[in-house]
């Protein structure tokens, strides 16, 4: 499927939209209203009804990632024996300039037809399900920052495991009942998903700063962009309905300047 300029303008839009409006209201609440979810698994192992596809589309579609390009809007993609073909996701725009100068040195012509370009999440997804059959698929492989991986490898060696994943997601969960850490959003409680450690570890020190006993007993869980994805393809309960991204840095430099360059 051909992702032409005015679609790729229209889904930068799509961004501001729905992920600025998220990010006034967390800037609002992050850190000030925290609560406990109790009695959630993150993985139901119980066969339950999925999320529709239309709510998972909404739940990505304040993410901005980068994808590479060519004139045609076709992302770029390796072919696997079976067929099906593999396209990058990037967290980050230092990544996928990495991955493009290294396929420059590989072969300079097909790395000339590629541009870096911007898109939300959720449209990458919808890429994938739409041209996917079952004889061929289109799978995406998320590539997470150099810091953010090494990041959760140190994090969960520290409780002696592996992290064997792609783009790591941070959740603070209070081990004595097994419960996330929450916020308030419009009445609702919304346990926040963040893509940096660094952000997670300060809404911590807050949490400790103003409830001490509450502090001592939290602790990062660690979990794949892609996991997560696949939970919510597959399950569909309370805590996965309460979960909402906190984007990084990087994506609210994105969200806000999209923001100021389109019109209200």
């Amino acid at each position: 499927m051909s992702l032409g300029i005015q679609s790729i303008c229209l889904f930068v839009i799509l961004i501001t939209k729905n992920a600025m409006k998220n990010l006034i209201r967390w800037s609002l609440t992050l850190g000030i209203l925290i609560n406990p979810i109790s009695n959630l698994n993150l993985i139901n192992p119980a066969p339950v009804v999925a999320l529709t596809q239309a709510e998972i589309v909404e739940f990505l579609s304040g993410v901005p990632v980068y994808s590479l390009l060519d004139q045609q809007g076709l992302p770029i993609g390796r072919q696997l024996e079976d067929g099906s073909v593999v396209t990058p996701v990037f967290m980050s725009r230092k990544e996928a300039q990495a991955f493009l100068q290294e396929l420059k040195e590989i072969d300079s012509e097909t790395a000339d037809s590629y541009r870096i370009q911007i898109l939300p999440l959720s449209r990458i997804y919808e890429i994938a399900r739409e041209t996917s059959t079952n004889s061929s698929r289109l799978f995406l492989d998320y590539i997470p920052s150099a810091t953010e991986l090494q990041a959760a490898r140190e994090l969960v060696k520290e409780k002696g495991q592996k992290y064997p994943g792609d783009v790591p997601l941070y959740l603070a969960k209070i081990e004595s009942d097994q419960s996330y850490l929450t916020i308030k959003q419009e009445d609702q409680e919304i346990v926040p998903v963040f893509f940096e450690k660094a952000t997670i570890d300060q809404w911590i020190e807050t949490v400790s700063q103003t409830r001490p006993e509450l502090g001592q007993e939290i602790n990062i869980n660690v979990i794949s962009l892609s996991s997560l994805i696949a939970n919510l393809e597959k399950n569909d309960n309370d805590l996965l309905r309460s979960l909402r991204f906190w984007p990084s840095k990087e994506m609210m430099r994105i969200i806000r300047s999209s923001s100021e360059t389109q019109p209200q």
